[in-house]
């Protein structure tokens, strides 16, 4: 950051100039241009702009910059900004030679001090997206003559606390639906919303570890903030392993259509292997996920059997290795599935392979080199590999795995983990193999620091003074692959609603993101200017049949685990829904979250029961009498819901006698005395030779409504 002397006052620059001057700067009809801030700066402006251009360009010496087939080039810029933010450095020996126009309005340079760099606020002239820069020369100029502007990438603006996006109703849903599904057993979350460079959502929830090695809900313990750190999982191949490739890219130290072998001569194609193609394998075919790798060899897992993968024998595997150094000779050995770019199947392999060649290129760790030559540079201290090996502790961290890699117990390999997991990284093939390093998984962060990573993909490759890569290489990695559009290089992309499980249906075709098996989501809208950033640890909570089902975590059968709700909500945020489209939104995610239960077996667990608890609390909390709501909860099938949650009571009404009609399930019939005014917990409604009862009491009793109300 440049060392900056403030003029005081937007005006002072005029109270600076002499009568003479303002009687110039009048005659040349610069009275009605914007006056904007100005500061001056100390020294050169470092770093790297998405505009560092001097004029005027000449047409001399075969000038590459000098466009001679559209002059008017000479005198453009394009740039990328949002309405009410950014500024542009300048400096020039004679600044009373030239106009210089943002978005064809006309800024006034009179004051503006000649050989020294000075940085000018444009935030009332610069708008949502692309914006032009105009430099005209207005007099006669020499060799000697030159206007030398830079001007940085957007960096985004905290609004978050702005009441307009306090009140927004959309982002006040979903703290209440996430704080739902906290206290119905869902671990904890962090969300940071992005828009047109601003933050207008951000928000964490939840205790670091909510339960205990043996699956106790914990009550008490350390809250989650804004700057808890979180097990980024496959997450880590974007914000890590793509930022560096497409940085190495950008700076032609990297080409993604050099075979693999000119990087590692020994990767080839080996005598044994049944298909062939590694000796020509490029980076490009791994990026696209088409290399022919397994998924999942699990190089960590000693028992692991590839014949028979469902069935673990002792020291089957034979691509086995806990050391670093071995793993690519472990790759080469690894036989491909399928022929290389006849099909696309995701695989760790391709992003572990990939950090390797990072790690070639730069002769640094991959961690090493996107530490120090991307994130500090950013401002980015809470984006690591290995956090309790550089100044984190446990406490700032989110916990994964009550059991370490055990599944319950049911998982056994050579140093497993038996502990909760917190503050090194879930992922086995990661923390065994690889040190805690690698390619597809490792790095930890939290959302505010994401929603920066997101924001240079939104501002075309850079942040504040700092270009991380170019607009083309950006370009190249985020379009669609021919063969499945729903892939970039590395990129998961919405495509035509392939996605949209997880980005949401009012996400662009454009968007692009990942997700992370502990629990996170990023989502990239190029097109609208939008990012999301939703990081849980879902993980952190107890398996439900560790024998039969090990992979079956509690937290996932609750609804912020499958993204896309979360998505949405955060897109109708930014599209400020009314309070009585949400209201209808809650009222179609609750029924539908029942119907989800009642037809799935799958889904008739106690988690996904609290899930549709916390939806319906959420719904409650809304209810208004007369609203939407009401009138549902007021239905039928806004009754049964409730009878199904057990949050609906009968009173019995004053009868002849206290006598009343009770029915088992069969329709069989008995009388039974009941004093007036008695409260039953109703489970259910149910139709009985065409009349409504309620099933009350133990489960086997059913009383017709004409004997009792609704409480």
């Amino acid at each position: 950051m440049q060392k900056s002397k403030k003029i005081c006052g937007m005006f002072l620059l005029l109270s600076a100039m002499t009568v003479g001057a303002l009687a110039a700067s009048i005659g040349n009809n610069h009275f009605s241009q914007s006056v904007l801030a100005a500061s001056l700066v100390q020294g050169d402006p470092k770093g790297t702009f998405q505009v560092d251009q001097v004029f005027p360009i000449y047409e001399k010496d075969d000038n590459p910059e000098f466009d001679s087939w559209s002059l008017l080039n000479n005198q453009l810029r394009k740039f990328y900004g949002f309405a009410g933010q950014g500024s542009l450095y300048l400096k020039s020996n004679d600044v009373s030679k030239y106009s210089l126009f943002v978005n064809g309005k006309p800024v006034s340079l009179v004051g503006i001090a000649n050989n020294t760099w000075v940085n000018l606020s444009i935030g009332q002239l610069t708008q949502n997206g692309n914006n032009s820069l105009q430099v005209t020369v207005d007099k006669k100029t020499v060799a000697a003559d030159k206007l030398q502007i830079k001007v940085p990438y957007p960096v985004l603006v905290n609004k978050a606390s702005q009441p307009q996006n306090i009140k927004n109703d959309s982002f006040k849903l979903m703290d209440k639906l996430v704080q739902q599904e906290i206290k119905h057993g869902f671990p904890s979350a962090q969300i940071v919303v992005v828009h047109n460079g601003q933050i207008v959502k951000q928000s964490a929830y939840g205790l670091e570890n909510s339960y205990t090695h043996s699956g106790k809900r914990l009550i008490t313990g350390n809250k989650v903030t804004n700057d808890t750190l979180y097990d980024l999982a496959s997450n880590t191949k974007m914000w890590a392993t793509n930022m560096a490739l497409q940085k190495l890219v950008s700076e032609k130290k990297l080409d993604i259509n050099e075979k693999v072998g000119s990087i590692f001569p020994e990767f080839k194609d080996q005598p044994g292997d049944a298909i062939k193609g590694k000796s020509d394998l490029t980076i490009r075919t791994i990026l696209e996920h088409t290399a022919g790798f397994p998924a999942d060899p699990q190089y960590h897992n000693n028992n692991y059997n590839p014949e028979n993968p469902t069935n673990p024998s002792t020291n089957s595997n034979p691509v086995y290795t806990q050391e670093r150094s071995e793993i690519l000779s472990k790759i080469i050995n690894t036989p491909l599935q399928y022929a290389p770019g006849s099909k696309t199947i995701y695989s760790d392999v391709d992003y572990m392979l990939l950090g390797l060649i990072i790690e070639k290129v730069t002769g640094q760790r991959e961690d090493t080199y996107v530490e120090n030559d991307i994130y500090k540079p950013l401002g980015l201290y809470h984006t690591v590999f290995n956090p309790l090996q550089k100044g984190f502790q446990k406490n700032q961290i989110a916990a994964t795995e009550l059991d370490g890699n055990t599944r319950g117990g049911t998982i056994n390999f050579n140093n497993i983990r038996h502990n909760t997991i917190q503050g090194e990284v879930h992922d086995e093939k990661a923390f065994y193999t690889m040190k805690g390093v690698s390619g597809h998984a490792g790095l930890f962060s939290n959302a505010s620091d994401l929603a920066v990573l997101a924001q240079t993909v939104i501002n075309r490759g850079g942040y504040g003074n700092n270009q991380v890569f170019t607009e083309d290489t950006l370009d190249e990695f985020i379009k669609p692959k021919s063969s499945n559009p729903s892939y970039g290089l590395g990129w998961r992309r919405n495509a035509n609603g392939w996605y949209s499980w997880a980005f949401s249906n009012l996400s662009d075709a454009s968007t692009v993101g990942h997700t992370g098996w502990t629990g996170t989501l990023t989502v990239v809208n190029p097109h609208d200017n939008t990012a999301i950033v939703m990081l849980t640890n879902e993980r952190n909570t107890p398996i439900l049949n560790a024998k039969e089902t090990p992979n079956d975590f509690a937290g996932g059968h609750y609804l912020i685990s499958k993204y896309g709700d979360i998505a949405g909500l955060a897109m109708s945020g930014i599209e400020n829904d009314s309070v009585e489209s949400n209201n209808n939104k809650l009222i179609g995610l609750v029924t539908a979250r029942y119907n989800e239960i009642q037809i799935n077996k799958a889904e008739q667990t106690a988690p996904d029961k609290e899930d549709l608890h916390a939806i319906y609390d959420t719904l409650k909390e809304r209810r208004i009498f007369g609203n939407s709501i009401d009138q549902f909860m007021k239905s039928d099938i806004g009754q049964e819901i409730t009878a199904f949650l057990g949050e609906s009571v009968v009173k019995v009404n004053p009868v002849a006698g206290g006598v009343v009609h009770l029915s088992d399930a069969s329709g069989k019939k008995q009388q039974r005395t009941v004093r007036q005014g008695t409260i039953w917990k109703v489970m259910r409604k149910k139709m009985i030779d065409g009349k409504i009862y309620y099933q009350i009491g133990n489960g086997r009793e059913y009383i017709s409504e004409k004997y009792v109300s609704l409480v």
